[in-house]
């Protein structure tokens, strides 16, 4: 083993050494006499090695600082804004944060405090960004940036997430650049605000980013959870078939994508504002509204006290709750027959063998829209697996313990609606033209008539098909069309084609299903196959 190498491996295992007592003890509460010890070398090997314990930190950063130039080639400033070029640096930076947040927290202060290479990068960006600056601000722009990065390692070091460590650092800088104006050229920049990241809205992030939006705007999404959600795939959560893990799909990583966890009060579209549950007002340039559908309960009394829903994550997880708690040979009633109803039904029926399920059909038999034979198997399926059929039922009350089909009383451990839905209170509200359905009326090219900014997508949107996943993806192609070609100051096009939808597939349990591709009914295992293809080719291109 030659000098040089001898050398390589000690300080490898002084860095290790290292690691390991940060993790274990924290840095504040490691001496360089434990690290020496577990590192097995003498004190003054260390010293000959790092000249402080604060330079181990700086040595943990070395390999990312590294690729630092490498990663800025990624981010060239004619594509990117430079708030989406500093936002997305601390996402590279900070990529281990979530797996060990302290150490990675101090690492970066540490860095920040003494590291000119980071400084120079900073540097670069804002001489690239081409914005008017002298060297001089040039300069001071780059230590702002800094002293808030190491501010900001310091004073929120116990935010849970990457994410959230990144939207206090930026909200920091966003706050010093607006405070500077510069005539030339504003350092703000535009918002797109997509409320809801149900299909509709994960498919225009998916479609926007990474090279598709504009350098001067930003994408802020508005939603309760951290992730999209599957809802075609609640009935296998709530039955208890399926994890709620395996229903989530990350968000897009981008440095110009901010996420606002919150619940929308209100939408003022003349004035470009949205009021958030947090007190929190949000402005817009550009909004797409996709935020989805509530149950409609058609005036049944108890209806909205006494069932369950599958209609967002949290409801679901609480039908889960509750259907896990039915006592054994219980009896649980599923109010609505059409697809959700029918996947619920069957599902629950796998899970829960000791159940008694009744399922209430308004129509004479279950997914009556569909051809005799598809519908016809469905209805038998039901028969053969025990799952009580109520056909032409009218449920006109609910109460604790029990439904009302036509009056007559039904005991009942669990009640699940899934007999229709409506688009959620704030939609509703809204004072634009809605149809009967109370989904608001569009122009062909997906905005509210007269408000070319404000688009509308998936359940709250009025459109000749059915609401969809499938629909409100297609729909959200086609505003990301419309979007591009008003950046661009092109005319739209009078009339969108018809969104070609490739057909409907349903499960009955995991071994059966249902559907129609175009034309042509499908049933058995091939149907069932052919659904769990679907989710995971979607899931798949998903992340």
């Amino acid at each position: 083993m030659t000098i040089i190498q001898k050398k390589s491996r000690t300080r490898t295992a002084i860095l290790a050494a290292a690691v390991t007592l940060f993790y274990e003890k924290g840095f504040q509460s490691t001496t360089v006499q434990e690290i020496t010890t577990k590192a097995k070398v003498a004190k003054g090997t260390f010293f000959n090695h790092f000249p402080t314990k604060e330079s181990v930190l700086h040595a943990l950063a070395e390999e990312r600082l590294t690729d630092l130039p490498q990663f800025r080639a990624t981010i060239p400033a004619h594509s990117f804004s430079i708030l989406s070029q500093i936002r997305a640096t601390f996402l590279f930076l900070l990529k281990d944060y979530d797996i060990h947040p302290a150490l990675t927290a101090q690492i970066w202060k540490q860095v920040a405090e003494n590291a000119p290479i980071l400084l120079e990068h900073w540097t670069l960006l804002l001489r690239e960004a081409e914005l008017e600056l002298s060297r001089e601000q040039t300069i001071h722009f780059s230590h702002i940036v800094n002293s808030h990065m190491a501010y900001t390692m310091h004073a929120f070091k116990n935010e849970p997430t990457r994410l959230g460590l990144v939207k206090k650092v930026m909200a920091l800088i966003e706050t010093s650049f607006e405070a500077i104006s510069y005539k030339r050229r504003p350092l703000s920049m535009k918002k797109l605000v997509v409320l809801g990241a149900g299909y509709g809205g994960m498919r225009v992030l998916q479609r926007l980013l990474p090279n598709d939006l504009p350098k001067d705007w930003e994408i802020i999404l508005v939603d309760q959870l951290p992730y999209h959600c599957l809802k075609t795939e609640y009935y296998a959560l709530a039955a208890g078939t399926a994890s709620d893990h395996h229903l989530r799909v990350s968000f897009p990583e981008d440095g110009r994508l901010q996420i606002k966890y919150s619940t929308v009060t209100a939408i003022h579209p003349k004035d470009h504002f949205i009021e958030l549950a947090n007190g929190e007002s949000l402005q817009f340039d550009k909004l797409v509204i996709g935020l989805g559908c509530t149950d409609k309960y058609h005036g049944v009394p108890g209806a909205d006290q006494y069932t369950h829903s599958i209609q967002t994550m949290g409801a679901t997880r609480r039908t889960y709750e509750a259907l896990n708690n039915v006592r054994p040979e219980g009896i649980v009633s599923i109010v609505g027959a059409g697809l959700s109803g029918v996947e619920l039904a069957s599902e629950l029926r796998e899970s829960r063998p000791d159940l008694t399920i009744r399922l209430f059909d308004r129509g004479d038999s279950v997914m009556s829209q569909f051809p005799k034979k598809l519908s016809s198997y469905v209805q038998n399926w039901f028969v053969e697996h025990g799952v009580d059929v109520s056909n032409n039922s009218n449920i006109t009350k609910v109460e604790p313990g029990a439904l009302y089909n036509h009056d007559e009383r039904i005991e009942s451990d669990a009640v699940i609606w899934t007999a229709g839905v409506q688009p959620v209170d704030v939609v509703r509200e809204l004072d634009v033209e809605k149809d009967r359905s109370g989904r608001v009326v569009l122009t062909p090219q997906h905005f509210i008539p007269n408000q070319p900014d404000i688009f509308v997508v998936g359940d709250c949107a009025s459109l000749p098909q059915a609401p969809s996943a499938q629909l409100a993806e297609g729909q959200a192609e086609q505003i990301v069309t419309i979007l591009k070609l008003q950046w661009k100051d092109e005319a739209l096009p009078e009339q969108m084609p018809r969104i070609k939808l490739k057909g409907v597939l349903g499960s009955l349990g995991k071994k059966h299903g249902f559907g129609m591709m175009g034309e042509r009914p499908l049933t058995g295992r091939v149907a069932r196959m052919l659904k769990s293809g679907v989710l995971w080719m979607y899931k798949y291109h998903s992340g």
